[in-house]
Order: C-alpha cells, then sequence, then structure tokens
C-alpha cells in the first residue's frame, strides 16, 4: 500500500513538474515574442524614413510624384545626384559645412576639455557656481538664443561671416562637451594625478601626460558629438548666412524648394550625401561613442 502511495505521488510531482516547465518555456516564448516585436516595431520605425530616403534619390526624381507608391526602385540610378552637384553648388557647401564644423569640433573640445578639467579636479571658490553656469547654458535651448545673437553679430560685423557662425555654434558646442568631459574626468581615480604630481610633475604635466590619454574615449565622443551637432546645425546657418556661396548644406538644401515645388529627388539625394559623414564617423567610432554616454549617465 504505502509503496502504491508512494508510486503515485511520484508520478504527481513528476506531472507537475512537467506541466511547471512547460507552463515557464510558453512564458518565455511570449516574452521573447513580445521582445521581438517591440523591437521590430522600433526598428521599422526608425529604418523605414531612412530607406525612403535612399529609395527617392536612388529611384528617378519623376516617380516622386507618381499617384502609385511603391516601395521598390523600379529601376536605379544616380541621375538624381548628378543633377544636383551639376546644377547647384552641393560640393561648395559641403566644404563650408566641413570647415566650419571642424574649426567649431577643435575650439570647442580644447575650451571644453580645459573648463571640464578645472571643474572636475581643481578647488577653488564658485567652482559649483561656474558647474551650474555651465549645465543652464548646456540645457537652455539655442533656440532661443537666435535673435540677441544675431543683434550682437550685426553690430559686430560678423553676419555673412564663417568667423561668426562659428562663434554661435560654440555657444551650445562649448557647454555640451564641458558637461559630458567633466562627467567622464570624474570618473578617473584622482590618485593617479597626485601620483604624478608627488614625482614632480606640474599640473599640467600631470593633465597632459596622465589625465587626458585616460580620458581618449570621452574626448572622442566629445568630438563627434559636438561634430555631429555642427554639421547638422540648420537655424543659426539660415539665419547669419544669406550668401549661397557661403552657406552650408543645412541652409544651403532650402534652395532645392520653390514656393510649394519640392525637388525631391536632389533633396534625398543631397540628404545622402550629407548623411554619409556622420555615419561613416558613428560608424569607425562607435564604441568611444557608447563609452562617453555611459560615463555621462553614470557619474553626470
Amino acid at each position: 500500500m504505502s509503496n502504491a502511495v508512494q508510486t503515485i505521488n511520484v508520478q504527481e510531482a513528476r506531472g507537475s513538474g512537467a506541466s511547471r516547465s512547460g507552463t515557464l518555456q510558453q512564458e518565455r516564448i511570449v516574452k521573447l515574442v513580445l521582445q521581438w516585436s517591440v523591437l521590430g516595431t522600433a526598428l521599422v520605425i526608425v529604418i523605414f524614413p531612412l530607406y525612403w530616403m535612399l529609395l527617392t534619390a536612388f529611384d528617378p526624381p519623376t516617380l516622386s510624384y507618381s499617384a502609385k507608391i511603391s516601395l521598390l526602385p523600379k529601376r536605379i540610378t544616380l541621375d538624381a545626384f548628378a543633377q544636383l552637384i551639376r546644377e547647384y553648388p552641393f560640393m561648395l557647401w559641403m566644404w563650408n559645412s566641413a570647415a566650419v564644423s571642424m574649426i567649431t569640433t577643435l575650439l570647442a573640445v580644447v575650451v571644453g576639455t580645459m573648463a571640464a578639467y578645472s571643474l572636475a579636479r581643481l578647488r577653488y571658490p564658485g567652482r559649483g557656481f561656474l558647474a551650474g553656469t555651465f549645465f543652464l547654458a548646456y540645457i537652455f535651448p539655442a533656440t532661443l538664443l537666435v535673435v540677441p545673437v544675431f543683434v550682437i553679430l550685426s553690430v559686430l560685423g560678423l553676419t555673412d561671416d564663417y568667423f561668426g557662425l562659428v562663434l554661435s555654434y560654440l555657444i551650445f558646442t562649448v557647454p555640451f562637451c564641458t558637461w559630458m568631459l567633466r562627467a567622464y574626468l570624474t570618473s578617473i581615480p584622482r590618485e593617479l594625478e597626485e601620483a604624478a604630481l608627488v614625482d614632480g610633475a606640474t599640473r599640467v604635466q600631470a593633465m597632459v601626460l596622465i589625465i587626458l590619454p585616460l580620458a581618449a574615449p570621452g574626448v572622442a565622443a566629445a568630438t563627434i558629438f559636438a561634430f555631429t551637432l555642427s554639421w547638422n546645425e540648420y537655424l543659426y546657418a539660415f539665419i547669419l548666412m544669406n550668401d549661397s556661396t557661403k552657406m552650408t548644406l543645412s541652409p544651403g538644401m532650402t534652395k532645392l524648394v520653390f514656393g510649394d515645388i519640392f525637388l525631391w529627388g536632389m533633396i534625398m539625394a543631397g540628404a545622402t550625401l550629407m548623411s554619409m559623414p556622420v555615419v561613416l564617423l558613428y560608424f569607425v567610432a562607435q564604441r568611444f561613442v557608447v563609452s562617453g554616454l555611459t560615463a555621462g549617465s553614470v557619474k553626470g
């Protein structure tokens, strides 16, 4: 009798275990399906505009006005790219954008690195106030400063001038680089710098030879983001630059719109060419971007 009862209990336990295992497996499958559904939906939302841009750029421009929408290209052509480069000073706009963005990035990273080092490492009265000021400038919408910046640069005679455009870009790139690098420098152990100072190094030598090599990923991430902000900026460039030969890419692309007529083929071809440098930059240095964002999110 007791052996029979034990046998029944064992069978019930096995049955219960098998049922629990099946339930866990079903829950795991449901969770996996939900995860892939959310990721797939997000991926479609992100990728589809880029796909549509490429489709319009490489398809004949006349198809952009077709009443029948097709998600597949009927033929691949570079006509829109050739027409854009032939009829508009697109390469000049790209050169202007590259020059302004690289100069802005260089100045922003140099100034931001020194300011971040001061806020993260040095002790002096008013350091907290300065850090708060940089943070306020960092979160303040740059669009609200367009009018005062335009008035100041007009008085100084710096409108339609690359120097004035670079100065306006530094308004939002320097606080961004400073706040991002401050978070990264704070994560580096202070003992390393103190050891260098004890061994006879000066403060500048300790910063250049000890701290900056360790902060290279953060500096690289700040450089990439500063370049991206400058490269894609539209409002300041549109307000400050009126000469079409001095325009950067963003305001230059408005020359492809005539009233309610949009030259979609060339607009999308220009957008494709405009996005290539930034895409390549992020592709090459994506690990620096991730590490820089991680340090900023944890230590900020």
